[in-house]
């Protein structure tokens, strides 16, 4: 047992950091904006948020769906599919990231239109997705190599390649906003300069030649891009449930609220991306794992390492709500000095934050059924939490219980998905034996 708890965290750890990391360039983005530029623009960045979250999706849905397929190849010793089901990921990647970059830099003002940017915010909305957008590349290659690498036996470099892109962005957003008034167009610049460096330290794992992967043109096959999506389509939505949400929430507490109330809610997006990257992170960590033995036949250990995963999330969430309730002010008091949004956006988060103790647990699930290529199970729960139940106690909740029902809804809507993994895991299993 403890070497395979050395093995979780060989892999865990350095996904967790790198998750992180990566999650802290959109923070950083906003500590800096909420100081260096005003609230206006903080709103501005949360309402650009879906569109960001929508790439970051496509990248890891193609980018985890790829992983799974390929451990279990290199689990079954096949080498070469594995090889090749790693390039066609990452040219599917290459081509849909490009045709959602450049229509987002010639048409940003219709884009932020669309996303709900009131006429205070378009200007800024629109500004920060020409220039973030540009950058498009640089975000998609820096998620799927890091996480390619990291199947393939390199997690550590997978997360310093991360945590020097974080260095980066810091350093820049701190030049371009303070030092050269860039605004938020600079922050945008800074992030995707980032990327870049990330992605830098990450193809020298080709040219050292550190694991099995190699890169090269490779031959489309119908049936491995069915795969590859077929099994990433519950990350897909994992990712890209964020932006439903953000979009969701934005609209009711622009209605109900008003731009303090965005404002708010930004900070609490902000601060939800790197908790829910710490999950995420976890799931990640163990999923070549869970893929790898799948692939070998060793389901004793995929359903412990499963556990492992399940444990983790858990603990940690529960201590991330903790820390939160007692200094969240001060974390928010980083965002902006505003006495009035602290106070709001604290009165919220103590109730938002509860969620991350169910979610913990939901997403964990679903990086299992993906692993092992279980789609359908993963569809059901992650369709489940990311879009059905919060949109529902979203529309319901405030109507009959005020303000404080935006916050309470994603409580409940992780509550519902909890229980549905009960029900598709448990009960239904228990059916099927009788």
């Amino acid at each position: 047992m403890k070497l395979l708890w050395k093995e979780f965290r060989k892999y865990a750890v350095p996904s967790i950091i790198g998750m992180m990391v990566s999650a802290l360039y959109a923070v950083v983005d906003g500590i800096f904006v909420g100081r260096g530029v005003g609230v206006g623009a903080l709103a501005s960045v949360n309402v650009a948020v879906p569109l960001v979250t929508l790439m970051i999706a496509i990248t890891m849905m193609l980018t985890m769906g790829g992983s799974a397929v390929m451990s279990i190849k290199f689990g079954e010793n096949k080498q070469k599919e594995g090889n090749d089901i790693f390039m066609q990921s990452l040219f599917s990647i290459i081509f849909i990231i490009a045709v959602l970059s450049i229509t987002s830099v010639i048409f940003p003002y219709k884009i932020a239109r669309f996303l709900g940017a009131s006429p205070e915010l378009i200007d800024g909305t629109a500004v920060y997705i020409r220039y973030y957008m540009m950058f498009g590349f640089g975000f998609a290659g820096s998620l799927a190599l890091s996480a390619f690498i990291r199947n393939d036996g390199n997690p550590n470099l997978a997360m310093f390649s991360l945590i020097a892109g974080g260095v980066t962005n810091i350093v820049l957003d701190y030049i371009f906003i303070f030092k050269l008034n860039y605004g938020i167009a600079g922050a945008a610049v800074a992030s995707g300069l980032g990327q870049l460096v990330s992605i830098a330290f990450l193809l020298t794992h080709f040219i050292r030649k550190k694991g099995s992967l190699t890169l090269y043109i490779p031959k489309f096959e119908k049936e491995n891009i069915k795969r590859i999506f077929k099994a990433g389509v519950p990350e897909f939505i994992v990712q890209i449930s964020p932006a439903i949400s953000i979009f969701s929430f934005n609209i009711v507490i622009i209605n109900r609220i008003g731009e303090i109330g965005v404002a708010a809610f930004s900070i609490i997006s902000y601060i939800s991306t790197v908790l829910i990257a710490l999950f995420i992170g976890i799931a990640q960590g163990i999923q070549p794992l869970l893929s790898y033995n799948k692939g070998r036949g060793n389901y004793e250990k995929v359903d412990k390492i499963f556990k492992m995963g399940l444990k983790t999330n858990f603990i940690s969430s529960a201590l991330i709500y903790g820390a939160l309730f007692f200094f969240g002010d001060k974390i928010i008091a980083i965002f902006n000095g505003d006495k009035t949004l602290i106070n709001l956006t604290y009165n919220a988060i103590i109730i938002y934050a509860f969620s991350f103790v169910i979610a913990s647990l939901n997403i964990i699930n679903i990086t299992y059924y993906q692993s092992i290529e279980k789609s359908k199970i993963a569809n059901i729960i992650s369709t489940s939490r990311g879009i059905i139940f919060p949109i529902f106690y979203l529309i319901v909740l405030p109507l009959m219980l005020g303000d404080i029902g935006i916050w309470v809804s994603i409580i409940i809507a992780e509550l519902c998905t909890f229980f549905l993994v009960l029900y598709l895991i448990y009960v239904k299993k228990s059916m099927s034996t009788v």
